[in-house]
């Protein structure tokens, strides 16, 4: 079993967080990456542990010491100053823009530019003790650039990208992902189902719970599996071996029982008797599509003499009418005195063909591998799907659910649960309904999910002032087996 790794390797996805800021890069010798308008690189991070502090300072990095907390104010403590004359006006600080830039230029250390800031102010010692922590706060966010290395998790993924703009992930929330995962029981050994449009979060999240032990089939939509979305989580190669990957568009090949192995077209069963599209084929319609295309053939001959005939009739006008002219000759004399050019022409050319025919070769071998390897991938997971014997189902797409989970839920093995996210409660109300009428689910149930933040501090433990409105619907159920 691999350990987890503690320290920063060069190749490595790292999670650069300031404040509430939160920007995934990976570490690489001698690259510059931007950071809230700061051009720096990330040589300075490598073997170095996770959860340090660094400052950026003149293009590269510094490590710093994490202030310790500090101690609680008495509870009899009454503070006797208050904020109600102060103004916040420009003229409270007496220190210019271009003077704290200088001073940046100059390579003054961060603390001794917050204090320099402290003693140009008019209106700090006046402040409240809360009101000059919170100045304090303000003005190292401004004008210091640290940040605290961390390893990327399904958490912070999931906080970064609310960050970036909710309907990127369907409006998932980190609050939904969690009850996601509680509902539908993911621990370690299971076997878990996972349709996922939220940039590969949900499956992130299973294969982070999984920690190696499981198996996880993950739908995707279109020719793109989403193993280049969980790259950044830099998973060990035993978890992503357990990551089994299928089109969502041959989902309804799995209700046949005889279906065709993808990687060396062998038939089993009634799938000897089957076309791709799932008809059935027999001796009649065998001879039917033959005749069928020894008329066509015919046809195309037929047409083809009678295009050659208007052809050399409007060609040749003079052939129909006199019959001395000898176009053999005239043909084979222009041949000759053109044949010595072509000859050279193709020599030269000849070098830059086989150059290109070499590429052509190449790439169509490229081609082929890849096909034959996603066509492996599938045909692993085909197999344990046609075992039916999935724990849960997780669904969370930008899709209407209801198609996908009916076509799903005969695959979940009995009394397992089926979690479904959608940010629409319409949608979630419509699969509640057809997933009544098909009588192999109990215990349904519609909740919405509801989170508050709050601030915790010394004398100021409060709600936070903004908030999210919503993170979405969850419907869940559990299969049992059907009558």
């Amino acid at each position: 079993m691999e350990t987890v790794k503690d320290r920063v390797d060069e190749g490595d996805y790292v999670m650069l967080k300031k404040a509430e800021n939160l920007r995934v890069f990976q570490v690489h010798r001698k690259r510059d990456i931007w950071l809230e308008k700061s051009k720096f690189c990330l040589d300075g991070l490598i073997g170095q542990q996770y959860g340090t502090l660094f400052e950026v300072k003149d293009g590269g990095l510094v490590l710093m010491e994490r202030p310790q907390p500090q101690g609680m104010e008495e509870a009899g403590a009454v503070e006797v100053r208050d904020n109600r004359n102060l103004l916040d006006e420009d003229s409270n600080q007496r220190l210019t823009q271009e003077q704290i830039e200088q001073m940046k230029k100059e390579g003054v250390s961060g603390d001794k530019l917050i204090g320099h800031l402290i003693e140009n102010s008019a209106t700090f010692q006046s402040k409240t003790g809360y009101a000059q922590e919170k100045w304090v706060k303000k003005k190292k966010k401004k004008h210091l650039l640290q940040f605290t290395v961390l390893k990327p998790t399904a958490r912070l993924m999931c906080e970064m990208q609310w960050s970036k703009g909710p309907s990127r992930i369907c409006n998932l929330r980190v609050d939904s992902l969690a009850q996601m995962l509680t509902m539908g029981n993911v621990r370690a050994g299971s076997t878990v189902l996972v349709v996922d449009s939220c940039l590969g979060l949900v499956t992130a999240a299973v294969l982070e719970r999984l920690g190696g032990f499981g198996r996880v089939v993950s739908f995707y939509q279109g020719d793109s599996p989403l193993k280049a979305t969980l790259q950044p989580f830099d998973f060990p190669q035993n978890v992503m071996d357990t990551l089994y990957q299928f089109p969502l568009d041959m989902v309804n090949s799995l209700k046949h029982p005889a279906t065709t192995n993808i990687l060396d077209g062998d038939m089993t069963g009634d799938a000897e008797n089957t076309n791709g599209s799932g008809m059935q084929i027999t001796d009649e319609t065998v001879e039917i599509d033959k005749e069928s295309e020894e008329k066509t053939i015919d046809t195309k001959a037929e047409n083809s003499e009678e295009v050659n005939k208007m052809d050399d009739e409007t060609e040749n006008p003079q052939k129909n009418t006199c019959g001395n002219v000898d176009m053999e000759n005239i043909t084979k004399s222009n041949n000759e005195s053109n044949n010595g050019d072509s000859v050279q022409n193709m020599t030269k050319k000849g070098s830059r063909a086989d150059r290109w025919g070499k590429k052509d070769k190449k790439q169509k071998k490229d081609r082929s591998q890849a096909k034959l390897e996603r066509a492996q991938e599938i045909e692993r997971a085909r197999r344990v799907l046609l075992e039916k014997e999935a724990d849960c189902l997780l669904v969370a797409t930008k899709f209407h659910p209801s198609p996908i989970v009916l076509a799903l839920a005969d695959i979940v093995a009995p009394s397992r649960p089926l979690v479904v996210f959608s940010q629409f409660k319409e949608a979630l109300q419509d699969c509640y309904v057809y997933l009544r009428e098909h009588k192999g689910l109990v215990n349904y149930r519609l909740t919405e999910t509801w989170l508050r933040e709050y601030q915790v501090l010394p004398s100021r433990t409060h709600p936070v002032i903004q908030m999210s409105g919503t993170g979405g619907y969850l419907l869940s159920a559990t299969t049992i087996c059907r009558p």
